[in-house]
């Protein structure tokens, strides 16, 4: 049996351990910090998970798969990627659930979550891949039982810029006036496989949270900058893990609207001077849509993405777009080009930056 090990009992660590489990390996999963390993053991053990996690960082000379899965930042996880490249074997494979900071032979492998819902996951090569791990992983990938699409190395991933965008959609409409359940209400009556904010609580708002802070001084000072999901986090709104996030869940159950959120949001809106609308279920629907291909085709201009095809197996497979419409930007393309060019138009106009006017190419 192959014995993998996974440093880093965040959520993303605690997934990919379920489901090399799953695959038949023997796991560690190795956390750093006492207090987050005793946590995550009462909590895999409230589940009834059999899953071993260990205090400190683990054998990784004993594995043949190392995974480092850590929440930190990039120049917080160096040192650790640099230990586990010191000590595990010459033959380990070594992923990293994250697309940047890799060094050396380290390969980004990041799978798109909720892992329940989601299929998709990411790789990227690091400075030193050889073909031969490139190829290794790919083969995990399907052994997980995920559809694996290639990752760049020097820019953000189609997934990751999708994402991005969804969320800065949705987060201007909440702003601007839409509810959080009504939003994802919506996205379901369309045929997404969950609401964003729901599926935000699965997934946990902290490390996104993180991403943003992180990413404070490169943000480009033009685009709308929307402090709801900030103002959560601070108030200890951390998804259904916490108790309560964009929904509430009473005993660890379902979830269930909270009153208080559409306050946060409201008061946000009072705070930035913004009278809030009305939005329409299809109103949400489109606009959310239009955002996703409006960013496609973005990707397709600037060569982050080579193919709309792959545009569209993220939009499914990562993002849980519905897979009866093909994928965002064949949902575009059936409804036809001067029909999107003619709702893009009036977006452009007020708000030339979101909505930047798509080269001709695109």
């Amino acid at each position: 049996m192959d014995t993998a090990l996974v440093v880093g009992a965040g959520p993303a660590g605690v997934a990919v351990a379920l489901l090399l489990r799953r695959a038949g390996y023997r796991v560690d999963l190795a956390e750093l910090d006492v207090d987050t390993a005793r946590r995550v053991r009462d909590m895999l053990a409230q589940a009834g998970l059999d899953l071993a996690v260990i205090d400190g960082p683990g054998t990784p000379q004993s594995a043949t798969l190392v995974v480092e899965a850590l929440e930190e930042e990039p120049d917080q996880r160096a040192p650790v990627l640099a230990d586990l490249l010191a000590t595990c074997r010459a033959d380990c494979l070594l992923l990293s659930t994250t697309l940047t900071g890799l060094t050396g032979r380290v390969l980004g492998f990041r799978l798109s979550a909720p892992t329940a819902l989601r299929r998709l996951v990411e790789i990227a090569p690091g400075p030193e891949t050889e073909t031969p791990q490139l190829a290794t992983a790919f083969a995990l990938a399907r052994v997980l039982g995920r559809q694996a699409v290639a990752a760049p190395l020097d820019r953000p991933s189609i997934g990751t810029r999708l994402m991005q965008r969804l969320y800065e959609m949705a987060d201007m409409m909440l702003m601007d006036g839409a509810i959080p359940h009504e939003l994802d209400e919506a996205m379901v009556a369309f045929g997404w496989d969950m609401g964003l904010y729901e599926a935000q609580d699965l997934v946990g708002l902290a490390q996104a949270y993180g991403a943003r802070k992180a990413q404070a001084s490169t943000r480009d000072p033009r685009r709308r900058y929307i402090p709801i999901q900030d103002r959560m986090v601070e108030e200890g709104r951390l998804g259904k893990l916490a108790g309560v996030g964009w929904y509430r869940y009473p005993g660890g159950g379902g979830a269930v609207i909270d009153p208080l959120v559409e306050d946060l949001v409201r008061e946000e809106a009072w705070f930035a001077g913004i009278a809030p609308r009305l939005f329409t279920a299809q109103e949400m629907q489109e606009r959310l849509a239009l955002a996703l291909f409006h960013e496609g085709a973005l990707m397709l201009a600037d060569g982050t993405a080579t193919a709309a095809g792959d545009i569209d197996t993220v939009s499914v497979a990562g993002l849980g777009f519905p897979a009866g419409r093909g994928g965002v930007m064949a949902y575009a393309e059936a409804l036809g080009r001067d029909a999107v060019r003619q709702s893009l138009e009036p977006l452009a106009d007020a708000d030339p930056v979101i909505w930047a006017p798509l080269p001709p190419l695109a």
